[in-house]
């Protein structure tokens, strides 16, 4: 007994806490324990400032000590629940995002793991060693000051090396990639240090990109004007994978109405990709709209909302049409209210907007919300370009059972699997709905209707999410199939019927969709290709894998978490076969400067020497019923 309380009431037992916290830190972020070495640095340095605190003699220490070593319990934390969400530990570049979290708290509670916890539960337990055992400590084994003072020195001196890297030795680009201190330190210098360094890419070298995009289309223009005259009604749908389309759940389909589309006057592009960042949601229609890249630092409604683009609000203006879009939830969320007019939409309808009666989930049902949009289009005196975002399919996926339209297996109820089907089946109404209102309002023989997925609905990184999968495709989910969505463009009045296997993602919708209503884009910052006359598809990506993932044609290439090609996967997404990666070298390097240049573009803001529409966006202001002003929109 007494043994057990001398073990009990010694170091010992800190050591064991500490290892627990740390163990269960790396087995949360997916690094293999077989690295004993960042566990035992990660535990140093955790020492480190548990003796510094102790032998110091500032007033109030222990609650010093507490309020560090809890902020760091909390970036762990944080990092184990980004990284189930996002497969990447946090970044001070996210912080804003904290905001928009606080938004939709039930998607957040929704993806936290009861491990987690763990790394709290020590603290209290810490804390009391601190504060009962630490002085006794200090003296039996004679821990000094001035000892405590160069350790730290040394450690911290290893620490800045390791994260900072300056020779850029690739066994340190491994450790601070993973190892939790010079992660986050290499974070905080990357993010002061990128302000005054200079950029990876000339402009000369993105204008050789965007001639190499643009020479990867065929010379003749496959179906060029085939929607000229029409409106176009894009929609954006939350959630939306591809996996769901044309699929059947125990005999019952799952999305009849997006099916019944595909039979007739369509286009259904198969391998189609999100490509979004961590705005996820507006970064694919940023993307979707302006066939540029998004950026990891965060989205770029808020990083460039006052940049001059010339995406297809403004492209669909110039051509006289009327451009709007429609939100069903409030219109500060990601920014959208104060970046739309720089986009090129002349009215923005969100939640504080429409009638709110009808609410699921995060924001109006979208029954409701597609039904007010009908009415609006329906209103229209003149061409119009009208841009929906669907809401009910968002994460968590809550829904009435009155409003229920599968039937679920007693396995799949409660389950995230579940709830997704059912949430997916309901958006398939409201969309089907729509098109039936538009057909009786008259508007839908002359009506465009393109719509596609945002982004996943089931994390494949999520082992619940990943085994339901798998044993529903009767293959392994893995990326291919995570990012894959459906984009639909539906021409009545065609007799087209058509499956489109290019790869191609959000980035090539806006030259695609340009071919098809015969519309000249004024400008060559273009990234994305026309998929129905491109020669090849490459899509890269930018959030939940690293930058240097890409898919193109039938590959899928993921770079490793070091960032390094050595290491790296790929896979054929038809066979899943895994790949040598060696024939891919140079796809990736072209992949890393496409979204160098895309960057460039954005934070040089090189359209605003080819347009001024701020000057229209500021009329707009002054007189809201002065609407388009195709004279002012070019040099």
């Amino acid at each position: 007994m007494q043994r057990a309380k001398k073990i009990i009431q010694s170091p010992v037992m800190l050591l064991v806490l500490m290892a627990i916290k740390l163990i269960t830190y790396y087995s949360l972020i997916d690094v293999s324990l077989t690295r004993n070495f960042l566990v035992l640095s990660s535990i140093c340095i955790l020492l480190l400032i548990f003796f510094d605190f102790a032998t110091c003699k500032i007033k109030y220490r222990s609650l010093l000590f507490l309020l560090i070593y809890g902020g760091f319990t909390i970036l762990m934390f944080s990092d184990t629940m980004y990284f189930n969400y996002y497969n990447q530990t946090v970044s001070v570049k996210q912080l804003w995002q904290a905001s928009n979290v606080a938004k939709v708290p039930k998607s957040f509670f929704a993806t936290l793991i009861p491990a987690s916890f763990i790394l709290v539960f020590e603290v209290p337990f810490v804390f009391y060693y601190f504060r009962k055992y630490s002085q006794a400590w200090i003296e039996e084994y004679n821990i000094t000051r001035k000892k405590v003072r160069r350790y730290r020195y040394v450690l911290v001196t290893l620490l800045l090396v390791v994260a900072v890297n300056p020779l850029g030795n690739r066994k340190l680009i491994k450790i601070n990639s993973v190892e939790f201190f010079a992660n986050h330190v290499n974070d905080v210098v990357s993010a002061v240090m990128k302000n005054t360094r200079a950029s990876s890419v000339s402009e000369v070298e993105v204008m050789q990109e965007v001639n190499g995009v643009a020479g990867a289309e065929k010379e003749s223009r496959n179906y060029q004007g085939l929607a000229k005259g029409k409106n176009l009604i894009l929609i954006q749908v939350e959630s939306l994978q591809n996996f769901v389309i044309g699929a059947k759940y125990n005999g019952q389909e799952i999305t009849p109405n997006l099916n019944k589309l595909l039979g007739k006057d369509s286009f259904y592009f198969d391998h189609y990709y999100s490509n979004i960042g961590k705005g996820n949601t507006v970064d694919a229609e940023f993307s979707t709209l302006n066939s540029l890249y998004p950026v990891i630092d965060r989205e770029c409604y808020s990083l460039y909302e006052q940049n001059t683009f010339n995406g297809l609000p403004w492209l669909m203006r110039e051509n006289g049409y009327y451009s709007f879009a429609v939100h069903g939830y409030v219109g500060s969320f990601w920014n959208r209210e104060n970046a739309y007019p720089y986009q090129g939409f002349e009215e923005f309808y969100s939640q504080e907007d429409l009638d709110d009666t009808e609410q699921i989930g995060l924001g109006i049902s979208d029954k409701s919300m597609l039904k007010q949009a009908a009415n609006i289009i329906v209103e229209q005196d003149k061409p119009y370009f009208a841009f929906l975002n669907t809401l009910t399919n968002h994460h968590p996926y809550e829904l009435e059972e009155s409003e229920y339209l599968l039937t679920l297996a007693e396995e799949d109820k409660g389950t995230m699997f579940g709830k997704y089907l059912e949430t997916v089946a309901y958006t398939d109404a409201a969309i089907g709905a729509f098109i039936e209102d538009l057909k009786e309002k008259g508007v839908y023989e002359n009506t465009v209707i393109a719509l596609y997925g945002d982004h996943h609905g089931l994390n494949a990184t999520m082992s619940e999410n990943k085994q339901r999968v798998t044993e529903f495709l009767g293959k392994d989910y893995d990326y291919d199939e995570m990012f894959k969505v459906p984009l639909i463009i539906h021409v009545p009045g065609t007799g087209l019927k058509e499956t489109v296997s290019m790869t191609g993602g959000q980035i090539d919708f806006l030259p695609t969709i340009c071919n098809l209503f015969d519309i000249k884009i004024p400008q060559p910052y273009i990234l994305g290709r026309d998929l129905l006359n491109s020669k090849e598809g490459i899509v890269a990506f930018t959030a939940y894998l690293f930058q240097g993932s890409f898919v193109k044609n039938n590959v899928m290439f993921e770079i490793s978490r070091e960032k390094l090609f050595e290491g790296s996967r790929a896979w054929n997404i038809d066979t899943g076969e895994e790949l040598d990666i060696e024939p891919y070298e140079e796809d990736y390097k072209q992949t890393v400067k496409l979204k160098e240049s895309s960057q460039y573009i954005l934070e040089h803001d090189l359209m605003a020497s080819m347009f001024d529409h701020n000057k229209t966006i500021q009329r707009q202001d002054d007189d809201p019923t002065a609407t388009n002003y195709p004279e002012d929109t070019l040099n």
